[in-house]
């Protein structure tokens, strides 16, 4: 954290307040750098946070760790109390709306704003909120035995059974009435559409979701709702995607595929074929489960960053943070299961099998061992979390294995067919078809796309491209492990050995890729540009 003492008395004397100043980024960093920088009148925001509590003054302001779409500081006052001041960077999303709706959850969630943006002298929207007296859960996890971690688990599972119970008849995203005009704004109300009276000064109105501003979205003149059926919603989701798509309001970069020779190589057509083809399926890629067509408020980022825990018994949550963005959605378009347990292994499924260790332990090494061994614990605690919302929560263990269908991962692809997906769910797309033309029970009912030969030959040839892109991408992945830049930022630190291992890897995927020496400079030039544009190697 950077802190001032209070003799400094300027607090906009110090630029490290409002710039980003957590790492390095490896794709356009210039570009990414300007997205975080949000210039504000600091001596005004500390003014307002010193109301919220009663004090007289700021004594010292501390930045926190940058998040990706905020900046958040420590305000310590002359009474002792300290508050918790957020203000959202350019890239947050649409203004108004991305704070207002923040505001609204967090205190439907859990309540806690001191203050809120009145249209002052701060310069920039803002949220004052409580501080809670905690550790990130991610510095304690490794360090917990089975059964503490059963007890962190059991705590975040009941807040999920609230969010299940908690139903809506509109789909959007959480406002206070008075920060909506009329004519965008739906009253609460629960899946049989009563009105919910003791929650009237709270109504639904655009939604806020990252999707809805990410690389350039938030530009579009399109449909934001709020919606009143779950078709409108999803409806709504394929328009704005052909729109991104036909705008090209940027050029997306993403890490989970590497383009290429050799490799899958996207277009706009093939972008706009499978967003058309979305839009003529998705009456019948909903699931027909009513518990699964209401809207849910949810959080979908429980990572260990944005979970506390007490610092004298770190198996009691205290508080969760990041409610930015959030919005009433399907259970089946929210995280079901949370980010902490660190499981990224192959599908769980519907068996729930414990996991067992391999009969040749005694014969790997003692890294393979550790990794064998930390894969077995976390399959072991993702098993155990399944089985008890399969057991608690059927709605919600329904939607998460209605995820696992082919219809449940085309409408997941649906949702960012603008940045990449299109092979996977082109491919799914033929896939869905057989299943139809080999069920019994769509005899009456055509199936909505039909194939040429021509077109299932290009597509099944783009789907192991696809599959290759990916898999070249993970090797990568695992060829950095813990320097990896997770969405696209290094740490300061990890800098200069990333910038020597992507410059190894690229000469070895140059010669692994293209054999031919005319070919290579090609091939360097696009992994420059896919894997670090901002260094010239």
């Amino acid at each position: 954290m950077h802190s001032i003492p209070r003799q400094s008395q300027d607090w906009n004397l110090h630029d490290e307040f409002f710039q980003s100043t957590r790492g390095c980024f490896v794709i356009d960093e210039k570009e990414q750098l300007s997205k975080r920088h949000v210039r504000f009148n600091m001596d005004e925001l500390a003014q307002e946070a010193a109301k919220a509590v009663d004090a007289k003054y700021c004594i010292k302001v501390e930045k926190c760790a940058d998040g990706m779409f905020n900046k958040a500081y420590i305000f310590t006052h002359d009474n002792g109390k300290q508050v918790i001041g957020k203000v959202p960077n350019p890239n947050a999303g649409i203004p108004h709306y991305t704070t207002a709706s923040e505001v609204a959850t967090l205190d439907f969630c859990i309540p806690g704003i001191l203050e809120k943006d009145k249209g002052n002298n701060v310069g920039a929207e803002y949220i004052i909120m409580e501080k809670f007296d905690g550790v990130q859960l991610g510095k304690v996890w490794p360090s917990l035995d089975p059964s503490d971690k059963m007890k962190i688990f059991l705590q975040i599972f009941d807040y999920q059974r609230v969010w299940t119970q908690k139903k809506f008849n509109a789909f959007g995203s959480l406002y206070n009435r008075d920060d909506l005009g009329e004519s965008i704004r739906r009253p609460l109300a629960d899946e049989e559409g009563t009105q919910i009276n003791e929650l009237d000064r709270f109504a639904i109105g655009p939604a806020t979701g990252r999707e809805w501003s990410d690389d350039g979205r938030s530009s579009l003149t399109c449909d934001r709702g709020p919606w009143k059926s779950l078709l409108e919603y999803r409806i709504a989701v394929g328009h704005r995607e052909k729109l991104a798509i036909e705008s090209r309001i940027c050029a997306p970069k993403q890490l989970a595929m590497l383009y290429g020779p050799g490799l899958y190589q996207p277009t706009q057509e093939k972008r706009l074929d499978a967003v058309q083809s979305y839009l003529k399926l998705v009456s019948i890629l909903l699931p027909s489960d009513p518990s699964l067509a209401s809207g849910h408020i949810w959080h979908d980022d429980l990572h260990s960053e944005n979970i506390f825990v007490s610092p004298k018994n770190p198996t009691e949550v205290v508080g969760i943070i990041d409610w930015q963005s959030t919005q009433i959605s399907p259970l089946f378009d929210h995280c079901m299961d949370p980010a902490f347990l660190e499981y990224d292994g192959s599908p769980i499924g519907d068996s729930l099998k414990l996991p067992e260790l391999p009969e040749n332990m005694k014969q790997l090494s003692e890294s393979e061992k550790n990794d064998t061994i930390k894969q077995y614990l976390n399959k072991s605690v993702m098993v155990a979390w399944r089985m008890l919302v399969k057991n608690k929560i059927p709605s919600q263990y329904a939607a998460m294995m209605f995820e696992n269908t082919t219809k449940g991962y085309l409408l997941l692809l649906s949702r960012r067919l603008y940045e990449l997906g299109e092979p996977q769910f082109r491919a799914l797309s033929l896939d869905l078809q057989k299943e139809w033309l080999e069920s019994n029970t769509n005899e009456e009912q055509k199936f909505p796309l039909s194939f040429s030969p021509e077109q299932e030959i290009e597509i099944n040839a783009d789907r192991e491209l696809s599959a290759l892109s990916s898999e070249v991408m993970k090797s990568i992945q695992q060829r950095l492990g813990r320097i990896w830049p997770d969405k696209a930022l290094a740490e300061h630190d990890d800098y200069q050995q990333l910038k020597s291992l992507l410059a190894q890897i690229k000469e070895e995927l140059a010669s692994e890729l293209v054999k031919a020496p005319e070919k290579k400079g090609r091939i360097r030039k696009i992994l420059a540009f896919r894997l670090m544009p901002l260094w010239a190697l």
